[in-house]
């Protein structure tokens, strides 16, 4: 059996415009939940991940990690 990591990354967001996009230590919020999933991916194998966005930067950003998108 094979586990999915979903990551929900809408641009919009009630409280904080792009909030996925603040940057916070020289990286973006996105940035950060990327390579967290890219590590739990390496380390147990049987991982997928699907990112869900609204947003063409957000899609831009994850073309650096190589994963697939559609």
């Amino acid at each position: 059996m094979r586990n999915l990591v979903l990551i929900p990354a809408r641009s919009g967001s009630k409280g904080i415009k792009n909030k996925n996009l603040s940057i916070v230590n020289n990286k973006s919020l996105i940035d950060y939940t990327l390579e967290f999933a890219y590590k739990i991916k390496k380390k147990y194998k049987n991982f997928d991940i699907l990112l869900s966005t609204d947003s063409k930067t957000i899609l831009s950003k994850t073309k650096k990690y190589n994963y697939n998108y559609n």
